[in-house]
């Protein structure tokens, strides 16, 4: 799966430095990427510590990341219990929630490290092509929202490459 990665650095307290915890995030990518996956701090003593300690002195990355379930940030990266934040909505884009979280993810659990993690063959930007391609789509009554808040990407891509 091909995917673009933005980082930004959050200055706000130190802990990891955002290189530090960017190396991490690597290591545990290229390990899933080789099939060697440890799913490091998953057991019994982290899942009870999950229970009592903040994720503020654990967390070193929030990850933005879409909802899409071809993406699952905890498996991508070979991440466990409290090491990152992960705030995942469909098609990758903010709104006022999800803003919210991520700041969330800056100031209350300090992370250092902000990702945002795209990916290939995004459902929602699929659906949003098709219906600005006159495509009919069996909306619910909410995904209007995250057609507008996506649709002026869709827009941009389309009239570079409109294929």
């Amino acid at each position: 799966m091909r995917g673009a990665i933005l980082i930004m650095e959050n200055t706000s307290r130190k802990k990891e430095s955002a290189s530090e915890a960017l190396e991490k995030l690597k290591t545990g990518n290229q390990r899933f990427v080789n099939g060697e996956s440890i799913h490091p701090n998953t057991g019994a003593e982290w899942i009870a510590l999950a229970g009592r300690a903040n994720q503020r002195d654990y967390a070193y990355a929030t990850v933005i990341s879409c909802s899409d379930s071809r993406v699952p940030v905890e498996r991508i990266f070979d991440v466990g219990i409290m090491d990152v934040f992960v705030v995942r909505v469909a098609g990758n884009v903010l709104d006022h929630a999800e803003i919210g979280s991520v700041e969330f993810g800056i100031s209350c659990v300090t992370t250092p490290l902000i990702v945002i993690l795209g990916h290939t063959q995004c459902g929602a930007v699929t659906a949003v092509t098709h219906a600005l391609h006159g495509r009919e789509q069996d909306d619910a009554i909410h995904i209007p929202i995250l057609v507008d808040n996506i649709q002026p990407a869709v827009e941009r891509a389309m009239a570079k490459r409109p294929d």
